[in-house]
């Protein structure tokens, strides 16, 4: 257990990298603060079945004393010293630390459209989103989901599954779903979204956002709620202006320090996978990235040289709903009967995750069903998260 005298380690943000950050830090004997406006952590792989309702609402969250062991700080964090290392939090304390870890910096993508509006977007990033959407469906005729990449793959099938009188559009620029993914994937993908009634608009825009709807390149109007679901943006000059970015993502050296003793970690990070290439925006990077980035605080921490990191791809599971399809390293999982064992697997993932943060309790606290929060928890959960970027 580290005592007053552990070297310190600050954590910002309580994402996936910033969750594995902290308990790593912790483990490896460092005093851990953790930097949160919320003081819980959303549960990311799961926000589109809980929007649907096919998973009950609990499922989108665990608070963050059920997973880490350190002292938490509500809070937003506003901008980062790394000659202290120290952080301004918009409360006006100053917190200092032998070093630190920025796992925030990334939201949703919304480019410049006309209508779509950055305050008002609908879209699925964190539990208010999942549970705004969860309140809003059952009284919906259409759903329009714009970008076919996991997330809004995962919730149009999600959504046509659990409310048949929905009319679900999905909305793809490219020529094809999960494009990240090999082309079999997303055309094992296409093949089940259409059976469950999803229209997919494929090499298809959208020219302008209305209130109630949009209106797309060819001119087609479409009357309901929309959710932007077309990726992640950074923005690491938000707490970093003079930090050397690309495409907004903080440039991090093999040991994932910005400066001297301050490290990043998750989307905000440009991380670098074993050949040298740039690493996708997502939850398995963020949890290798934040754990590397943990371990390399505490030994920055105490004085001693951090560990060089080399992250690994090492696939994607997409869950759509007692189906799926998955990329695990070269073997890719499409095939009909074999896509059934895909939501086992992404539920295998899930556990681990929690395994790993919080332990047996984290597991049996919060597996599937089993976190049911008070009324008092729903409704802080149901607020627009506080977000200190992005």
């Amino acid at each position: 257990m580290p005592s007053s005298d552990s070297p310190h380690v600050l954590v910002l943000g309580a994402g996936y990298a910033g969750v594995h950050a902290a308990r790593t830090a912790g483990d490896a004997g460092a005093r851990v603060t953790l930097v949160d406006p919320t003081g819980q952590h959303d549960l990311a792989p799961r926000l589109a079945a809980v929007a649907a309702g096919r998973r009950p609402a609990g499922d989108a969250w665990a608070p963050l004393h059920a997973l880490v062991d350190a002292t938490l700080v509500r809070a937003r964090a506003e901008a980062v010293d790394v000659d202290g290392p120290a952080v301004q939090l918009d409360d006006g304390r100053v917190l200092e630390a032998d070093a630190v870890v920025v796992t925030i910096g990334a939201g949703p993508k919304l480019p410049p459209v006309p209508g779509l509006d950055a305050r008002d977007a609908w879209t699925l990033r964190d539990a208010p989103d999942a549970l705004r959407l969860r309140a809003t469906l059952p009284d919906t005729d259409r759903l329009i989901i714009v970008g076919a990449g996991s997330t809004g793959v995962q919730l149009a099938s999600e959504a046509a599954l659990q409310h048949r009188q929905l009319d679900v559009h999905l909305v793809e620029a490219s020529d094809r779903v999960l494009g990240q993914l090999d082309a079999p994937l997303g055309r094992r993908a296409s093949t089940l979204l259409r059976k469950r009634g999803v229209c997919v608009h494929l090499q298809t825009t959208v020219d302008r956002v209305m209130p109630d709807g949009v209106v797309l390149c060819d001119g087609q109007q479409l009357d309901g709620v929309v959710v932007w679901a077309t990726g992640v943006a950074a923005d690491g000059h938000a707490l970093l202006p003079d930090a050397p970015t690309s495409e907004g993502r903080l440039l991090v050296d093999r040991k994932l320090r910005v400066s001297g003793r301050v490290l990043a970690a998750g989307d905000v990070a440009a991380t670098r996978d074993l050949l040298g290439r740039v690493t996708a925006q997502s939850a398995q990077i963020a949890v290798q990235s934040g754990r590397a980035a943990g371990r390399n605080a505490a030994l920055i921490a105490r004085g001693r040289l951090p560990r060089s990191v080399s992250l690994m791809d090492l696939g994607w599971v997409v869950d759509l709903g007692g189906r799926g399809v998955a990329q695990l390293g070269p073997l890719d999982v499409a095939a009909p009967l074999v896509d059934r064992f895909v939501p086992v697997l992404h539920e295998a993932v899930d556990l681990r995750h929690l395994w790993q943060t919080g332990g047996a309790a984290a597991v049996l606290g919060h597996a599937t069903g089993r976190h049911e929060p008070t009324d008092a928890a729903l409704r802080r959960a149901e607020r627009p998260a506080l977000r200190s970027v992005g």
